[in-house]
């Protein structure tokens, strides 16, 4: 089994209301450092259940359960961490979804949402009902700046390319991942861990590599990520070709995510260089600007 502290995985999340939905949206594959700068995709470890499961995907719960017992170095995922500032600082906001006062900073919300959001099956985003107000969406459907830059969908549109639900379930599994203290949450200050989890924009990085409406060419989008990886002096090894881990005519449909998840400009995390098993960084203090939070209350 490989070491799980050199281990790399991007999450192609989902957030329907059932568990048998949810098997097919959500889906894991990971990359094992083998060296300095080389990973391997193989069948093992996660990405074992690609291969044997159908549908193939997680739980929510399944998912945290497997990064916890088997910790990650980096953990990649492509749902909205956190709401604009203005709703962070917004005292209605807050209570119509039972909170008293402002959120003001990432952490309230964040746990706000962990304790009000079980994950049961099925999921009740009944409490959170007010932020669907189809009366109030220009002020709700805001974009971050990093969406914004990325050309990203509002962290709480719930019709057309809908995130709500996304953003919701995924903040349930920050809160968690970050108060067990094996993982940090970037780019928000505080929490403990070597594990750190980071969101990022597949459809943004591809297109500036120059590939559009790339869950349609799954394979190109294989081929630009290798060789982007190539270009950092980063060598991947596969023993079992990332298409076939995401088997065509598959229930999700799903296309191949990237070994190596590649942030978009807006995130201040490093880039390509210095994603490697010695890679280390400091808790800091990146809260500020393209999330639209200040940081954590």
């Amino acid at each position: 089994m490989p070491d799980a502290s050199s281990t790399i995985v991007g999450v192609d999340f989902g957030a329907p209301q059932r568990a048998r939905d949810q098997r097919r949206k959500i889906i894991a594959i990971a990359a094992h450092a083998t060296d300095w700068r080389r990973y391997r995709i193989d069948a093992t470890g996660m990405n074992a259940r690609l291969l044997a499961n159908d549908p193939p995907g997680w739980t929510a719960k399944e998912l945290l359960d497997e990064l916890l017992t088997r910790p990650a170095r980096i953990a990649a995922f492509d749902f909205p961490f956190c709401v604009p500032e203005a709703l962070l600082r917004d005292e209605k906001f807050a209570a119509d979804a039972g909170h008293k006062g402002a959120f003001i900073g990432w952490r309230s919300f964040n746990w706000h949402i962990a304790q009000t959001l079980p994950l049961g099956d099925p999921l009740d985003f009944r409490p959170f009902d007010a932020w669907r107000s189809r009366a109030d969406r220009a002020r709700l459907w805001t974009k971050r700046v990093t969406d914004v830059i990325a050309g990203g969908q509002p962290p709480l549109k719930d019709k057309f390319q809908a995130t709500f639900q996304m953003t919701l379930l995924g903040n349930v599994l920050l809160s968690k991942l970050r108060e067990s203290h094996k993982y940090r949450v970037l780019p928000f200050p505080g929490g403990r861990g070597a594990g750190e989890v980071i969101e990022v924009y597949p459809g943004a990085t591809l297109r500036q590599m120059g590939l559009a409406n790339y869950k349609s060419r799954p394979e190109g989008a294989i081929r630009l990520g290798i060789a982007a990886c190539l270009a950092a002096g980063i060598k991947i090894d596969q023993k079992e070709p990332p298409a076939r881990l995401f088997r065509p005519g598959s229930p999700t449909g799903a296309p191949a995510r990237q070994p190596r998840p590649t942030p978009d400009p807006a995130h201040r995390v490093r880039h390509a260089p210095t994603w490697a098993p010695r890679w280390r960084s400091s808790p800091g203090t990146a809260g500020d600007g393209p999330y639209g939070t200040s940081g954590p209350a």
